[in-house]
């Protein structure tokens, strides 16, 4: 475990302590039955949601990451699914201004554990053959709501060339990677994708918080560009929706596969 990983599990577990303790109050009379007065009695307590900045939630009951996002990109070539807001939006989904260093202390809130990247490198005799490493970390699923409901966000990416379907839940929680910092930086270390913006990735570039199970370069000479935008079943640029980030397992209901206000 990294020092940054140690470190951040301390902060956000110091918040959910404190959280709990502010949210619960003083014991009242006529209550909820203490263990004394019917200790054959299960309460359960439904824990309180956390806002660990501005822009996000984090509802441990549900198991659920609630992000505010920008829909960015609705056409072209896609290399990251989502980043944060001034880098890589031509390129990306959706667009949040949540730092990704706060969305991995929020995933570890609902129980995940980070692995590590993906990597790859092409083969040095020449031959065009790339060495690959899967990302690790827990399995998790993204989701964004819009007005027209839930919907996997897998569903806005599609390879219209090849008629390729992208995997639905293909995401794994890697957290990115922690460097020391340069000169000009000052003393200590930083959160790569705080400073690189890779919040989801497509394509591999080694500092995600949140990978593609598949590695991908970005380099077209290795790996053909392939997926594209869906611009048919998503807002136009600019609609703020909200990405979800489940544990793996959740169960929504049936929305519509196409958002109102869109042509099929």
């Amino acid at each position: 475990m990294t020092r940054m990983t140690r470190m951040t599990r301390m902060v956000v577990l110091s918040v959910a302590a404190s959280t709990i303790v502010s949210c619960a109050g003083p014991a009242k009379s006529g209550g909820l039955p203490t263990p004394q007065e019917h200790p054959s009695v299960a309460v359960t307590v439904p824990l309180p949601n956390i806002q660990l900045a501005p822009g996000i939630v984090v509802d441990r009951t549900a198991g659920e990451v609630r992000v505010e996002a920008e829909v960015a990109a609705d056409r072209g070539w896609l290399e990251q699914a989502v980043c944060k807001a001034g880098t890589r939006e031509h390129e990306s989904l959706l667009a949040v201004i949540v730092a990704p260093s706060s969305i991995h202390a929020a995933l570890l809130l609902i129980g995940l554990e980070p692995g590590a990247p993906g990597q790859w490198r092409a083969a040095p005799d020449g031959s065009g053959a790339v060495q690959r490493i899967s990302p690790s970390g827990s399995p998790l699923e993204l989701w964004v709501r819009t007005s027209a409901g839930d919907m996997p966000l897998s569903s806005w990416i599609h390879d219209p060339v090849h008629g390729h379907s992208f995997p639905v839940q293909p995401w794994v929680f890697a957290g990115s990677r922690v460097r020391s910092n340069t000169k000009s930086m000052g003393p200590g270390e930083h959160y790569v994708a705080d400073r690189t913006g890779s919040v989801v990735g497509i394509v591999t570039f080694g500092d995600e918080t949140i990978a593609c199970t598949s590695v991908l370069s970005d380099q077209a000479e290795l790996d053909a560009p392939e997926w594209q935008a869906n611009s048919e079943r998503m807002p136009e640029p600019g609609t703020r929706v909200e990405l979800l980030i489940r544990r793996t397992g959740y169960v929504a209901p049936a929305t519509p596969a196409i958002p109102a206000g869109r042509a099929p």
